[in-house]
């Protein structure tokens, strides 16, 4: 991992023998932010999108909006979403303002406790994440160079297996909210009153009942945070990994 990066632990952050942490650029004078979305799916999503019992689990009117309105942002995706939506991750590689992140391959935790997911056994983590990246090369014809944990959390040895594919782990200044959350301008609130400079915000691109008012949200608060004279950038580019 590069000097310039920057792992601080959180309060809250100490789980049984492992650690929630995130990263951060230490350079905030600049008035840059980061905006991330995760493209989660679980194998019970996926179930649930082949059964009818979910009908889409990506919300495609985000993408459409910030490469409308021409915001660089970085989407971290599931090898699994990848494999329902194929197309979706051309088109999100297709644009120079966008980039992917590898999000592991159906959103297993890599640590017991984290936010009541499954949990990835650790004999599977190398092939999960290496499955991942194979998936997203054959679409996109790039290898990711980010990768973020499902749920933010591992164990520190977890960070010398991912560093070992050639990625930097990434994780957020704070979560937007919008996670299961119907309640817009509670989370706009909460993106306005904790932006700052060289932060790293995370939204959810699955819609439905899983984050419900992403693109609600995200409408108000990109020209909100433009009039307060923040400039959206992609990870990389906040990280200096370009």
């Amino acid at each position: 991992m590069k000097n310039l990066l920057l792992i601080v632990f959180l309060s809250l952050s100490i789980l049984t023998s492992a650690v929630r942490a995130q990263i951060l650029s230490p350079n905030a004078s600049a008035k840059k932010i980061a905006l991330t979305f995760d493209a989660c799916m679980t194998k019970g999503m996926a179930k649930k999108l082949e059964n009818g019992s979910e009908k889409s689990l990506f919300n495609a009117e985000i993408i459409d909006y910030i490469r409308q309105e021409e915001i660089p942002a970085t989407i971290f995706i599931t090898g699994l979403w990848a494999e329902k939506y194929p197309e979706a991750v051309k088109e999100i590689a297709s644009d120079p303002l966008l980039e992917i992140g590898n999000h592991s391959y159906s959103h297993r935790a890599f640590v017991d406790s984290c936010f009541s997911l499954p949990v990835l056994p650790e004999n599977e983590k190398n092939a999960d994440i290496q499955k991942t990246q194979d998936i997203l090369f054959k679409l996109t014809g790039s290898k990711p160079r980010l990768f973020r944990f499902p749920g933010g959390c591992f164990h520190p040895s977890d960070l010398t297996l991912v560093s070992s594919h050639g990625l930097h782990v990434v994780g957020w200044t704070f979560a937007s909210g919008d996670a299961f959350n119907s309640d817009t301008n509670a989370i706009v609130q909460n993106v306005l009153q904790k932006a700052k400079a060289g932060a790293i915000i995370v939204f959810h691109l699955s819609g439905g009942r899983y984050a419900p008012k992403t693109a609600e949200v995200v409408k108000e608060i990109i020209p909100a945070l433009r009039k307060r004279g923040f400039e959206f950038v992609t990870v990389s580019n906040l990280l200096k990994l370009n």
